[in-house]
This record gives structure tokens, C-alpha cells and sequence, in this order.
């Protein structure tokens, strides 16, 4: 599969949200996005990983989702909100190049496959980098399965030597997932449990400061875990 920046795949026209108009998630991704400079783009690429696998796109939504939350409870420690938005939308694009019957097992992956999905982070960061996104976007790819005290991947380094962005998208990220129906290896979590956990490991696989923001954004008002995870 070959992506340029149009969104077109192997030479062809460009691949848009099929029934946009009637289409929920593409509805709820153009909204959420729609004040970025990037909207093209990064909905073209939303679009061909929906296509391929949806549970990943709805996720990246989520994520977004999640963090845009974040970013009003303390813009001030996050920075500029689009690269905020466009990198958690686009953080786990690289999952294009892994088999949708592997994204979609119920089953635990052999070692082949699980070596496969851990090369996400890496494949994602060279498309984003190859379709010209700005280098924090980029470092949201790679990055974002990195642990505060260092033993995550693909580098293995501790997250505190990372972009604060890419540190924000890992704690959405891991508390999205754990908060979300479908996940072979875990039942999901309720949101109070999730952030319970968050708490738990602020300092050890998240960064302190995104941890506290999250919980502070999505804790000081509850929202049921099916809430966040609506669309």
C-alpha cells in the first residue's frame, strides 16, 4: 500500500468517507477536526484505516476525542490544540500495514504477530513523516507506547526526555483502551476504574503532569465509560 498526502492509495483517486453526509463517524471526525489546518489530510487517512480496520479508527477518534478535553482543562500546559488534535487522530495510522485479522483477533497473538503490531509506532511516524505532518505530530506515532521510567516501544527510552504532546496522546491512549468494549485481552474498565488506574501509574508509565490533567478533566465530572466511547 503506497499513501501520499491527498490520501490516495496505489495511484489511485482520492479515498474519501464513503455517504459522508449520512455517515456518523465521518460526521464526528470532520467536527472534531474541522478547525485544524490538516483537516484533509488526516480525514483521508482516518478513511483508509477505517476502511481497514474499524475498531482502530473509532479509537483514534476517541483519542482525540479525549485529549481535546485535556487541552481545555489546561491549555496552557498543552500548547497549540491541532497538533494535539491531528496527532491524536493520527497516532495509530501505522496499524494500516498490519492484517486486519490480526487487529481483530480474539485470540493472544504468537510471538510473529505480536512483533508485527509492536512495529506500529515506527511504520506510523515514516508515513506521517513521508506525507509531511509537522515533527510533534510524527513523535505522537512513534512515540506513544514509550513509559515515563523508560521499557516501552519501540526505543524503550523514558518518556520524560519526549515532546509533552506525545505524552499526552499516551495517557488518552491507554485509558481510551482500557475504557473501550472489544479488547481481546482485557474486559473493558468503567471510567472511574480507568482513572484509578491512570492514578496508579502517574510516575511509572505516565508522565505525572498529563496524567493529573486527564484525570482532573475527565474526573472533577464523571462521564460514563459508554459516553466517551459513543459513535
Amino acid at each position: 500500500m503506497t499513501l501520499d498526502w491527498t490520501g490516495r492509495m496505489d495511484g489511485g483517486s482520492p479515498r474519501s468517507f464513503p455517504d459522508e453526509l449520512r455517515d456518523p463517524f465521518a460526521l464526528d471526525a470532520r467536527s472534531l477536526l474541522t478547525s485544524t489546518t490538516q483537516i484533509d489530510p488526516t480525514l483521508a487517512l482516518l478513511g483508509q484505516l477505517r476502511r481497514h480496520h474499524g475498531a482502530s479508527a473509532d479509537h483514534s477518534i476517541r483519542v482525540a476525542r479525549v485529549l481535546i478535553t485535556m487541552w481545555r482543562h489546561a491549555p496552557e500546559r498543552l500548547g497549540d490544540p491541532e497538533p494535539l488534535l491531528v496527532g491524536g487522530a493520527l497516532h495509530d495510522i501505522g496499524k494500516l500495514f498490519i492484517p486486519a485479522s490480526i487487529l481483530g483477533s480474539d485470540r493472544k497473538l504468537d510471538p510473529t504477530e505480536l512483533e508485527l503490531v509492536r512495529r506500529h509506532p515506527e511504520t506510523g511516524a515514516q508515513v506521517l513523516r513521508r506525507l509531511g505532518f509537522p515533527p510533534v505530530v510524527v513523535a505522537a506515532a512513534r512515540d506513544h507506547h514509550e513509559r515515563w521510567e523508560g521499557g516501552g516501544y519501540p526505543s524503550g527510552v523514558r518518556s520524560s526526555s519526549l515532546h509533552p504532546l506525545t505524552r499526552a496522546v499516551a495517557v488518552a491512549d491507554a485509558f481510551v483502551a482500557m475504557i473501550e468494549p472489544g479488547r481481546a485481552y482485557r474486559n473493558p474498565r468503567d471510567g472511574q476504574g480507568a482513572l484509578a488506574e491512570v492514578a496508579a501509574c502517574r510516575g511509572t508509565q505516565f508522565d505525572p503532569e498529563a496524567a493529573d490533567i486527564l484525570i482532573a478533566s475527565l474526573g472533577s465530572k464523571p462521564r460514563p465509560a459508554e459516553d466517551i466511547c459513543a459513535g
